[in-house]
């Protein structure tokens, strides 16, 4: 007797087999160090399956999910670490001080504003450097001395003479600071200043430079963070 379906042999057989891509999307989920491929696999199965049948749609959905979580959980290192960088002009990660604390030299980050009697060593200055071990954090919204701008390590193995040191910093933080001092309204009254190594730190280890906008007036404070 015909067949009311009107299908011809052979039209409409589903295979009943696991589908070799819902099994690939699945592992590759689980390793997690192909990104996002093994979301692209798992679409793929989800469509074969669809339309030719078989077996692993829950493994190709697994894989799909495992690799979200995966991607979501990268993005979020990278947005914890991203900023954590202070060598060759990396910026370190902005902070808020709410209240003064005095720190080593070498402790400075990106944001911080600081109150130092003795003085950096300033693109404007004409004494000679002066050795600082340790300056105060204060609120930014309070007077102080400077807002640290940048944080760069220099490269050379060994410690240039103080002059060449000198220039290498104040380079150094030209290059990374003088845009956005540019930004500010107050442009014309703020100045580069810079702390570098000593020769003691230096035989430690130190190699970092601390980029610092400072009043271009002498015996002036700043009064608030600088514009960005």
């Amino acid at each position: 007797m015909p067949s009311d379906s009107g299908y011809g042999p052979g039209h409409g057989s589903r295979s009943d087999k696991t589908n070799g891509l819902a099994i690939a999307a699945f592992v590759t989920g689980l390793l997690g160090c192909l990104g996002i491929l093994g979301a692209i696999l798992g679409a793929i199965a989800l469509n074969q399956i669809g339309k030719k049948g078989g077996k692993g749609r829950g493994l190709a959905i697994a894989g799909i999910v495992l690799s979200c979580l995966w991607i979501v959980v990268g993005i979020a290192a990278f947005v914890l670490q991203g900023g954590d960088s202070s060598d060759d002009g990396g910026a370190t990660p902005k902070v808020t001080q709410t209240k003064p604390e005095k720190v080593d030299a070498q402790e400075m980050k990106v944001g911080h504003c600081i109150n130092d009697n003795s003085g950096a060593t300033s693109s404007t200055a004409t004494d000679a450097p002066v050795e600082v071990e340790s300056v105060k954090i204060v609120p930014c919204t309070q007077p102080h001395d400077g807002e640290v701008m940048a944080v760069f390590k220099l490269r050379q193995a060994v410690m240039p003479p103080e002059a060449q040191l000198q220039q290498l910093a104040s380079t150094g933080c030209k290059a990374r600071t003088q845009a956005r001092i540019n930004r500010d309204p107050a442009a014309r009254g703020i100045a580069n200043s810079y702390y570098y190594p000593t020769a003691d730190s230096w035989k430690s280890g130190d190699r970092v430079v601390t980029c610092v906008a400072v009043a271009a007036t002498e015996g002036k404070k700043l009064s608030r963070p600088l514009h960005r």
